[in-house]
């Protein structure tokens, strides 16, 4: 029985991100891709905001960027 791995190279991950992505993956990563842009936006804001709501904004920009990166990466 041949086991197969999923190694983690340069070139595999270069591939899955090359790869065809199913729809549901898609909405998942335009969503992730909004909510980053959205909250990018209320960091540059020109008015001043509450720390809590800035430093909640680079959470989301963080999430949005980690969550559009792997949902890219997921092949269909």
């Amino acid at each position: 029985m041949e086991e197969t791995k999923d190694n983690f190279t340069a070139k595999n991950l270069l591939h899955r991100f090359k790869s065809e992505t199913s729809p549901f993956w898609i909405k998942i990563r335009n969503g992730m891709i909004v909510i980053g842009v959205a909250c990018g936006a209320l960091i540059s804001a020109p008015v001043t905001l509450p720390p809590l709501i800035v430093t909640l904004a680079g959470y989301g920009v963080a999430i949005g960027a980690v969550g559009a990166a792997l949902a890219q990466l997921t092949k269909k």
